[in-house]
């Protein structure tokens, strides 16, 4: 059921960019190519933060894990998530740890701090922006999952030892701190570019840029929570023009949030593609030794 899903949120996403094709083509052209290229490149400062979390997790765990094997895993498990049912990215992302030699649970804890630890970034700088409408509470709700990995750190690690005494200790409190701090940073970032995107269009100044910004990043967490779609696509953009749509109208903030998913998008499948070369050349000299 869930592929099917998927499919037809997909064609409603491509019917979205035919019928609003003037607004989003407009928006691109009163953004101008100077901001479209420092757009792309904080995007791209963000993956680059986006990888370094990953590997202050691996490598604090006590494997041997550069940048270029965080960011290939990462971009491989993009490539994976594409394919709806909400699985097959954590599949990717598994499987590439394993061939970097961390162990098969190791590689699971892995990547559940990860996912906790840069959706709990990405919730504490959606919901705090959009604190005005939904309250101090929501977001202090935010912050229970990863208050709870912090302070049961020691909990949970003699927990893992007790089951699982073949796997590495669960990475410092100070680890876990960093991540999350370069996890916001991510996300203002990102959500930032998103609302000076947003600010090309006429009356959108309307909008308080805290509000922009945790439209944005609460649009995404409800994205990615819907599995049944890759990405969130389609997802993210409608619940970022149902909580902004009454600033400049719904259809505009769809075609804006539209128009910056297609720059999003293009960066990481440009990042995907420059992985697959590179892993499938790496292959390739194995493979002949």
């Amino acid at each position: 059921m869930s592929p099917v899903f998927g499919v037809v949120i997909l064609g409603l996403f491509l019917y979205w960019i035919w019928t609003y094709s003037d607004i989003i083509l407009d928006t691109f052209k009163k953004m101008g190519l100077a901001q479209l290229v420092i757009l792309v490149a904080l995007i791209v400062v963000s993956g680059i933060l986006t990888v370094y979390s990953l590997v202050i997790l691996v490598q604090d765990k006590g494997y041997r894990f550069g940048f270029v094997d965080g960011y290939h895993s990462l971009n491989l498990s993009q490539l994976a998530s594409m394919i709806p049912g909400g699985v097959w990215g954590y599949a990717g992302f598994a499987g590439f740890l394993w061939s970097k030699g961390i162990s098969k649970v190791d590689s699971i804890i892995i990547i559940l701090l990860n996912t906790l630890i840069m959706l709990s970034a990405c919730a504490i700088v959606g919901i705090s922006g959009l604190i005005t409408i939904l309250g101090w509470g929501y977001a202090a709700i935010c912050l229970l999952p990863f208050l709870f990995l912090l302070f049961g750190r020691d909990w949970l690690d003699k927990m893992r030892q007790n089951y699982y005494p073949e796997s590495s200790h669960l990475p410092s409190t100070v680890a876990l701190l960093k991540v999350l701090f370069l996890g916001i940073i991510v996300w203002l970032t990102i959500s930032s570019c998103f609302a000076w995107l947003l600010y090309t269009s006429d009356g959108a100044n309307a909008i308080p840029f805290w509000t922009a910004i945790g439209a944005y990043a609460t649009g995404y967490l409800g994205g990615y929570i819907s599995i049944l779609v890759p990405s969130g696509l389609g997802v993210s953009e409608g619940l970022v023009a149902l909580m902004l749509g009454s600033y400049i109208g719904t259809e505009k903030i769809l075609a804006i949030a539209i128009s910056f998913r297609i720059i999003h998008t293009f960066i990481v499948w440009c990042n995907i593609f420059l992985s697959v070369i590179l892993t499938s050349k790496e292959t390739g000299k194995r493979n002949i030794n």
